[in-house]
């Protein structure tokens, strides 16, 4: 089976995170009813090296 297609959602009023979410009429229909809109994929977070104190 191949991986369901998905869309980025904001929240209304920009009130919270975006979501990732399946595009399919059940799970878009009831957000988008309430105010949720599409949006394009948050930046990655790109992972920082930890490095320990070599100051000690």
């Amino acid at each position: 089976m191949s991986k369901p297609t998905t869309v980025w959602l904001r929240p209304p009023h920009g009130q919270g995170e975006p979501e990732e979410v399946e595009a399919t009429p059940q799970v878009l229909v009831p957000r988008l009813v309430a105010g949720w809109a599409q949006c394009p994929p948050p930046p990655k977070k790109e992972k920082q090296e930890v490095k320990p104190d070599v100051d000690s």
